[in-house]
């Protein structure tokens, strides 16, 4: 576990700055009269999400791979992290949409029909929990694979798959210390 500590370690901060992300969102509005617009200020959050992938990526490439990474291996660490992150986000969801804003779905609902855009039951079908939380997890693995690509691209070292087999191949240099006397 100790292999994917820096990954836990960005996916509990972006699982709590996406609770306050959500009580912003509250605070705003976006759970009350401008409900129409919460799914789109929801997706700006992506945005924010790129700073941990890249925050990850890079400290895993100083701290635990000495300052030289693959494209690979930064990769894996971003998917690692994409996983963690969908992992935690329905706790996310529960607190906002039951404990923050508990009638949110119904509100969502009532702002549907008001447009005239659906019927009853297409409100319910697109307002209901189990679909937000399907959509969640499922945005966050989609975007965190793309997201966890392209850092992992700009933050690969380049000449890392050189660098790494000088290392392994270089022989370590030993030092002998000569006695004062003259002997070894």
């Amino acid at each position: 576990m100790k292999k994917f500590s820096i990954e836990f370690k960005w996916a509990a901060l972006a699982t709590l700055a996406a609770l306050i992300w959500m009580i912003i969102e509250k605070s705003l509005g976006f759970h009350d009269e401008k409900i129409r617009y919460e799914i789109g200020f929801t997706t700006l959050f992506n945005l924010i999400l790129i700073i941990f992938y890249w925050l990850n990526i890079r400290e895993k490439k100083q701290d635990y791979y000495e300052g030289v990474i693959t494209w690979q291996k930064a990769f894996i660490s971003g998917l690692v992290l994409t996983v963690m992150i969908s992992f935690f986000y329905p706790l996310i969801q529960y607190i906002a949409y039951n404990q923050l804003t508990p009638d949110f779905m119904q509100r969502l609902q009532d702002a549907f029909m008001a447009e005239g855009r659906m019927s009853l039951e297409d409100a319910q079908k697109n307002a209901s929990f189990d679909l937000f939380l399907r959509n969640a997890v499922f945005n966050n693995l989609s975007f965190g694979v793309v997201y966890a690509a392209i850092t992992a691209y700009f933050m690969q070292t380049k000449g890392a798959q050189e660098l790494q087999a000088n290392k392994i191949n270089k022989p370590e240099m030993v030092k002998v210390k000569k006695k004062k006397n003259g002997k070894r």
